[in-house]
């Protein structure tokens, strides 16, 4: 003789999920919405980065005839999802879920990137370290020989772990901390297109310009930049003017 019991279990014995800490509220974004007014690739969707934090980030790949992007390869000490979330002619399949190597090739994933009717909305999703250093790198290699022509290693621990550098995301009290992949892309780019950067030391070959322009990073980097300026321009103009009623 069976028995369904339909008393509920004892609240020692349920899963209470904790509080929402007060510093960081929970936020909800949609991607089609906030990418269709992102400056660059790989945009935060919500202002979170800190240790321990899981960091969505969007990308919107077109293609055209002036569109490029160029290859590269990207290595991340914690691990990456790829969500794709819509795409026509490109290598992702709208829908499709991807669990990416800790090295692994970037590009455009459109089947040709100069076809107007191609496109990829798909969200990068990391999982911030929650303790020790975190560490990335941007790779190029040689369009002729493969042979690597960059490589740029950058600290990407979060904050507030120990590893933090605070002057590398700003100043204290900015409100908006340089995200480190777009920092580390920037200074990836502007590596790569010097001539040294183009030139491989294997086989000579000189190769073309990174086309950073697609990207947008170095982009978002000055915008940052420029939003944390203004914020403490704001507060001086606010100090200066408390000081000058106090004292009149």
């Amino acid at each position: 003789m069976s028995y369904q019991n339909t008393e509920p279990p004892p609240l020692q014995q349920t899963h209470r999920i904790p509080p929402p800490d007060p510093d960081r509220e929970p936020l909800k974004a949609n991607v089609y919405e906030r990418m269709s007014k992102a400056a660059a690739q790989l945009t935060p969707l919500f202002p979170y980065d800190h240790a321990g934090a899981i960091v969505p980030c969007g990308n919107v790949l077109v293609g055209g005839p002036e569109s490029e992007y160029g290859h590269f390869f990207h290595w991340n000490a914690v691990n990456e999802v790829v969500v794709t979330y819509g795409s026509n002619e490109s290598l992702l399949g709208s829908g499709q879920i991807m669990a990416t190597q800790h090295l692994h090739g970037v590009n455009s994933f459109l089947r040709d990137e100069k076809n107007p009717e191609a496109f990829a909305v798909i969200v990068v999703t990391q999982h911030q370290s929650e303790e020790g250093d975190q560490s990335e790198a941007l790779i190029a290699r040689c369009k002729n020989c493969k042979a690597e022509l960059v490589r740029h290693d950058y600290d990407a621990t979060p904050f507030p772990l120990p590893g933090y550098d605070v002057k590398r995301h700003g100043e204290p009290g900015d409100p908006v901390r340089q995200f480190a992949t777009t920092l580390g892309s920037t200074e990836f780019a502007a590596l790569r297109n010097t001539q040294k950067g183009r030139t491989c030391q294997a086989c000579g070959h000189v190769n073309t310009p990174f086309p950073e322009a697609g990207w947008g990073w170095a982009r978002t980097v000055a915008q940052t930049d420029a939003v944390n300026s203004a914020y403490r321009a704001l507060r001086q103009a606010a100090t200066a003017q408390s000081e000058q009623e106090s004292q009149s």
